[in-house]
């Protein structure tokens, strides 16, 4: 480790294991319980893991890591020759993750900063890389936690799912927007604001819901001055691969396009058909 402020995030940020580890990233996992056995996500059940229960009609839920697991991580970075950790996490009015990552950093054994994303997915995974870049960079902690911090502000996520029901299970989303999805033939747009799910567009029909995620996706490129983006979806078919290749050829500026499955947690929560496009202003220390 070249800094000596060690990130960590969780694993909602659906950040790839070959980024987490290029930039020492750890990553504490969430919790996935189908039919009453709970997993890691990551190592212990993966986001095709979740689409398949779902497909079958499996119960799925999901919870946050348990202060120990955080407590390991912050050890773990202090055992590597870290004095501060920055951890970077999922909004925390979409998950106790956070509260639970402040239990373990008032027993850690080096200071840990809080950075609360305001976000989810890749987002959150954004802001993650550019404060490990900044770390590794010889960034003072507070610049590390003010990184990606500006990353997370910057940060719009943009998404599609073919049924609101999971969410709205989940209590993932307000009463009013899932009565929206009771609507035959209605596709919500959906996005994250201050911290939450809110519903910004509805369109008839799953392909034209798809197409205002991507045009959302691309307006925010458009405004950016060094714009990164993810494309993020679950379930079978190419939808995925085509939004991307569409984004790269119309955006050749990219610093950077990730193209990764939505993380399992957050698969049990939107189900099967989701899409979403996560759009920030990335550092140039992340390359």
């Amino acid at each position: 480790m070249a800094g000596r402020t060690a990130v960590v995030t969780d694993s909602a940020a659906s950040l790839p294991a070959a980024l987490a580890d290029k930039w020492g990233i750890r990553v504490v996992p969430l919790l996935v319980t189908i039919d009453g056995e709970s997993h890691d996500e990551g190592d212990g059940v993966t986001s095709s893991d979740v689409l398949d229960a779902l497909v079958e009609g499996s119960a799925v839920s999901t919870s946050q890591p348990s202060v120990a697991r955080f407590a390991v991580a912050f050890a773990e970075a202090a055992e590597s020759g870290a004095d501060h950790v920055v951890a970077v996490l999922i909004s925390g009015k979409m998950s106790g993750t956070v509260n639970g990552a402040r239990a373990a950093a008032d027993a850690a054994p080096v200071p840990v900063t809080i950075v609360d994303s305001q976000t989810l997915a890749m987002g959150t995974g954004f802001a993650a890389l550019a404060a490990a870049a900044r770390a590794r960079g010889g960034g003072a902690p507070d610049e590390v936690a003010e990184v990606a911090r500006a990353v997370a502000a910057s940060a719009r996520c943009i998404f599609t799912v073919d049924t609101l029901e999971h969410m709205r299970r989940g209590g993932r989303v307000s009463p009013a927007i899932a009565a929206v999805g009771k609507v035959l033939s209605i596709r919500p747009v959906l996005e994250m604001v201050d911290g939450e799910v809110q519903m910004v567009d509805k369109v008839r029909s799953t392909q034209r819901a798809r197409a205002a995620v991507m045009a959302r996706a691309e307006e925010t490129v458009a405004a950016l001055s060094r714009p990164a983006a993810a494309v993020m979806v679950l379930g079978d078919g190419d939808f995925g691969d085509d939004a991307a290749r569409a984004l790269e050829v119309a955006h050749p500026e990219l610093a950077m396009l990730v193209r990764t499955p939505v993380s399992a947690v957050l698969a049990g929560h939107t189900g099967p058909g989701t899409l979403a496009a996560v759009v920030v202003e990335l550092p140039p220390e992340v390359t």
